[in-house]
């Protein structure tokens, strides 16, 4: 199936040049891709409309480098995602637990990965909020949604003195790797897993997806 270009858009009509362009070049894609699905497989849309059955919940960064479904090449159906910066897991944050809840109680997954990746943004500011000296308090939403992963990077490197001697890939490969062990461990002990564990088995693992190679790696004696 061919992509449309930026440059397919400017030269059939310069009017694309403007503020629209981003949202013209999604459009032009999605009836390029609706018409090639139709084309391909007359039933593909009218089976969608008929309910979904994801078995895995996928909670994943929502940095646009990290495309869940491609990664894994999954189909729509496949994955329930939830995705926000550094796939935080906060048991009092209603966008992402309201993901989690319909996922175990309406979709009733069996499987939930939480999956962070090499170079990660978020975790990037939440380890310089950790080393550092002095953390201003600030009042923004990244801030307060970091602060308690840059509150767990600390405890962890005050008690992981040597982790400071790494290389800096290797070192924030392991700031990456605290975050997504973090976030299980949080999600584990929510009320609301603990629950859904007494009526049936869910598995929960953790993955590192490396933006260097596209390979995602699983995390050892993560599963509760």
């Amino acid at each position: 199936m061919r992509q449309f270009t930026t440059t397919d858009l400017l030269q059939q009509e310069p009017q694309y040049a403007t503020s629209r362009m981003t949202l013209d070049l999604l459009i032009a894609r999605n009836r390029g891709w609706a018409t090639h699905a139709r084309r391909s497989d007359p039933g593909y849309f009218r089976r969608h409309q008929t309910g979904q059955s994801p078995r895995c919940l996928w909670i994943g960064c929502a940095d646009s480098r990290v495309p869940a479904e491609s990664m894994v090449q999954a189909g729509p159906g496949e994955l329930f995602v939830l995705r926000n910066v550094a796939n935080q897991v906060l048991p009092d944050d209603d966008g992402i637990m309201s993901g989690v809840y319909y996922a175990l109680t309406a979709l009733k997954v069996d499987t939930i990965i939480v999956c962070g990746h090499t170079r990660c943004g978020g975790v990037a500011y939440a380890t310089q909020q950790a080393t550092a000296s002095q953390v201003p308090q600030q009042n923004d939403p990244l801030y307060r949604q970091l602060t308690p992963l840059s509150q767990h990077l600390r405890g962890s490197l005050e008690s992981r003195p040597q982790w400071l001697q790494l290389d800096e890939e290797a070192f924030q490969r392991q700031m990456v790797e605290q975050n997504v062990r973090l976030q299980i461990n949080q999600l584990a002990a929510t009320p609301l897993f603990q629950s859904v564990l007494q009526e049936r088995p869910v598995a929960l693992y953790g993955c590192i997806y490396d933006l260097g190679t596209g390979r995602l790696d699983v995390l050892e004696g993560d599963t509760p």
